[in-house]
């Protein structure tokens, strides 16, 4: 009876994307796993909205990787730093625009702790702002930086992450 049951789950069930550790807690997880998951996540969503995938970019990724990191440690959350590098800076900083005659960028900045720092949770609650929900959803982007750090901006430890999202397109 049991697998009777199971053979007939819904097709919105068949649809949601299988991402590994998508809710494991930040304690649970490294930095590169939860980036792997996070974009696996992004594009199972993007996928349920009749949208391409975001294609993992080496130099978008240095770009996030490296302001999640910057929040983490210095103790802030936004789109521009202390110092202020502002997105545009920061990508153009690790090659992304070189030698590209149009671009289009996109940031979405996320942390959480616990269960709210879970893959899942920080993606629900992206999607629940339309601000994120819509660069997250752009049909402008082709490729995603996804940037992950242990810790918070407001100094707790290892049971938190902070995310970045780099999401960009270039025409050469």
């Amino acid at each position: 009876m049991c697998a009777a049951a199971a053979a007939f789950s819904s097709p919105a069930a068949a649809a949601k994307p299988k991402c590994a550790h998508a809710s494991a807690t930040p304690s649970h997880l490294t930095a590169t796993a939860a980036a792997h998951t996070l974009q696996c996540l992004i594009n199972g969503v993007r996928r349920q909205h009749g949208l391409r995938s975001v294609r993992a970019n080496g130099r978008l990724g240095l770009a996030a990787r490296r302001h999640a990191q910057d929040m983490a440690n210095r103790d802030f959350f936004s789109h521009v730093s202390p110092g202020g590098a502002t997105v545009e800076s920061r990508i153009k900083h690790a090659g992304y625009l070189g030698g590209v005659h149009e671009w289009w960028l996109g940031e979405a900045l996320a942390w959480g702790q616990s269960g709210a720092g879970a893959p899942r949770a920080i993606l629900k609650g992206l999607l629940n702002s339309p601000p994120h929900r819509a660069i997250l959803l752009s049909r402008s982007f082709r490729d995603v930086g996804v940037g992950v750090a242990k810790g918070a901006p407001n100094g707790s430890g290892h049971s938190a992450l902070t995310v970045a999202l780099d999401f960009g397109r270039v025409k050469r």
